[in-house]
This record gives C-alpha cells, structure tokens and sequence, in this order.
C-alpha cells in the first residue's frame, strides 16, 4: 500500500508540472508595461488600467494562465527598460523597422492614425485650405508637439523635421498647442476624445490637417531574453481571441473592438 501511495504522489507532483492538451503553457516573472495613449491603453476615472489593448493583453494574460500587473509608465522610459529586460512586455507599439530587431514580437493587436491638429482660431488653421496639405508644409511652423519616443515622432525626424518639440504625454503636448507654445499637434485620431479630456480642452477647439501621417498596426513588444516559447504562446492565444465565436457568432477580439468604437462607452470610463 504505501508503495502504490509513493507512486500515486509521484505521479501527481508530475502532473502539477504538466499542461492540460490543447492548452498554451503558462509564463511567470513578466513585468508588463503600458504607455498612456488612448483608447489602447490608459487611466479611467477610477484609476484603473484598460482600454482595447489592455483588454487583449488581459486576455490573453488570462488564456495563457498568466499572472502579472500592468504598470503605466511613459513611453521613453517603457522602451528603455523593454530594450535592456530582464522579462519585459510593453504595449501598444507601431513595429516599426527602427524597432523591429530590438524586441519580439506578437500581434497586430489593433491599428491607429495619426494626424496633425491646430488650434481652431490659430493662424494655421486659418491657413489649413491652403498650406499644411501635404506632409512637407508642416516643416514651415515653428514648433509641432509630439509624444516623446512615439513611432510618429520618430517618423518625422527620419523625414527631417527639425522643429519637433517633445512631451512626456500625449496631454502634455496637447497642452502645450492650447497654449500656444507649439503650432501644431502630432494626435491619434481615435484617442482625441479621451487625450483632450486628460488635458481639459474641447475637441471642438481643434481642427485636423487633411494629411494622415501614420497609418499602422499595433502590436505587443517583448525583450528579447524572453524565450520564443512565450512568444508563440501570447500569438496563439491572440489568435484564438480573434478566431473562437461564442453564441452571439462574436469573438472576444471583435467584441473589444466594439466596444471602444463607442463614444458613450469611452464617456463612461472618462467621466463625461
């Protein structure tokens, strides 16, 4: 008896280690990151961590039987501790070919664009019907705002902007437009509702330039200590948040993407 009991404990500390079949092995020790920049990722009025990036990394966290916080930090200081690890994650970044080699990679989790914006009743947006309509016009203004360490920030300082002036945050550089210290703004156009609240202006007060800037994929960054393992583990449960239907013939990844195309949504998480 107490051989086949030393068997039967054996076998379960085994088991313990095991992963049921069908199932993406689970990751420990991960530091996982967020920038703030809306609807992807950001604070709600309650201080909580979400928007539709979060929720994807939440669950796939969650699918991949993960335990980690996510940390809101800015975006300059996030890639630099993603570049030197140790078990780092960040999200939302545009896998840009600067970046690329830096990181692994899993995604796309989503897209964003980005626009330039002027203050309503400025000079440049009076002057918006003629000037400012192609990327190149904007080399004229004296300063344009930008998110610090953000890939359309770094996009144009490859196109040889030289009048960009950097922020810690998007609200920051939105601030500084209001205020007249910069003529124009680098925003992303689905986070103007939430971007200007943090700043306390009125979209209302801007006007975008016709002109996309950047128009992109978005995807979760891993430093590159962490094993492929992981890597194939977080895609193939983003995979099946896009793929597995429930009864309402929705995915998980279709239902988030829903749900923050929602103006009264994103009102209720702001406070509006």
């Amino acid at each position: 008896m107490r051989v086949w009991l030393a068997i039967l404990v054996a076998v379960a500390v085994l088991l313990v280690g095991c992963n049921v079949a069908g199932t993406v092995p689970p990751t420990s020790g991960l530091r996982v990151i967020a920038e703030v920049y809306p609807p992807y990722n950001f604070v709600d009025k309650n201080n909580n961590v979400t928007g539709q990036s979060t929720e994807i990394v939440q669950a796939i966290l969650d699918k991949t039987g993960t335990q980690a916080n996510i940390e809101v930090m800015p975006l300059s200081q996030g890639l630099a501790l993603a570049e030197k690890g140790p078990k780092v994650v960040i999200y939302s970044l545009n896998r840009t070919p600067q970046r690329e080699d830096l990181f692994k990679w899993v995604g796309p989790i989503g897209n964003y664009e980005q626009a330039f914006y002027a203050k309503k009743g400025s000079a440049v947006a009076a002057m918006v019907t003629v000037f400012y309509r192609q990327l190149e016009d904007a080399k004229k203004v004296e300063k344009i705002g930008v998110y610090k360490g953000d890939a359309g920030a770094q996009f144009l300082a490859s196109q040889g902007f030289t009048n960009l002036d950097e922020s810690q945050t998007d609200a920051e550089a939105l601030q500084k437009l209001m205020d007249g210290e910069v003529q124009l703004w680098l925003g992303n156009k689905d986070g103007l509702a939430i971007t200007a609240a943090e700043a306390g202006v009125n979209p209302d007060d801007l006007v975008m330039m016709p002109t996309v800037v950047i128009r992109a994929d978005l995807y979760i960054a891993f430093s590159k200590d962490i094993p492929d393992s992981t890597i194939a583990a977080w895609q193939s449960a983003l995979d099946a948040l896009k793929q597995e239907k429930d009864i309402d013939y929705k995915t998980v990844y279709e239902k988030i993407m829903a749900e923050y195309s929602d103006p009264e949504y994103i009102n209720s998480l702001i406070g509006q």
